[in-house]
């Protein structure tokens, strides 16, 4: 898997500070919503910039699911799991394969914290390889 830009947001603790008051709650994304990078510098990340679609970002929701292990499975675990999933519904997203896409993904999932706190929710989103903006959906894409 390509992990160049999904690296530096594991790197960062993109798991569950605040991009300021434009900010969307990671609790509240949900597939089809869209944001951005700027201010993604705390070592766990709770709120982030959401845009509309329409409009050039970074990065799109296209996935999300509830993890269903009983005991917190440790971050590298609870990332391993994630990422297949998100593997597993990309070129149902894209409409391409993620071996031929010019995308990439990376995962959300819960902290230790936010898991004792019942927290189970994982969400799977795309970027560009190069980094560049996206612009509209990424749904049926094939890019």
């Amino acid at each position: 898997m390509r992990h160049t830009f999904a690296a530096i947001l594991l790197a960062l603790g993109l798991v569950a500070t605040a991009c300021g008051d434009s900010g969307t709650s990671v609790f509240e994304l949900a597939v089809g919503d869209c944001f951005n990078d700027e201010d993604l510098e705390a070592e766990v990340i709770t709120d982030v910039p959401t845009v509309p679609c329409s409009e050039p970002h970074d990065n799109e929701i296209y996935y999300e699911f509830t993890m269903t292990d009983s005991v917190y499975p440790g971050r590298d675990a609870a990332f391993d799991t994630a990422d297949q999933r998100c593997l597993e519904q990309f070129e149902a997203f894209v409409g391409i394969d993620y071996f031929e896409s010019d995308l990439d993904l990376f995962s959300i999932v819960p902290t230790a914290e936010s898991w004792a706190e019942g927290d189970r929710g994982s969400l799977c989103a795309v970027y560009a390889v190069d980094l560049s903006k996206l612009t509209g959906s990424m749904r049926g894409a094939a890019r």
